[in-house]
């Protein structure tokens, strides 16, 4: 009888690409400079658009202050 808790096999130890997430060898972040690229110009669009955020918000807040003191 086959325990269902355990495999008849083992998997090799193995990681997984964090842009695609297909297999790859342990230790490695990416599959492929396509991957890799692809990445990089995420965290690049949310770095840009966490500052436009900080920006907005300090812009409205030095506005409703502004008002506040001319009215």
């Amino acid at each position: 009888m086959v325990d269902e808790k355990t495999s008849e096999f083992q998997v090799p130890l193995h990681s997984h690409c964090i842009v695609c997430g297909r297999p790859i060898r342990y230790g490695e972040m990416f599959c492929s400079e396509a991957c890799r690229r692809q990445y990089e110009n995420m965290v690049k669009t949310r770095r840009r658009m966490s500052l436009i955020m900080w920006a907005l918000m300090m812009a409205i807040i030095a506005i409703i202050i502004i008002s506040t003191y001319f009215l």
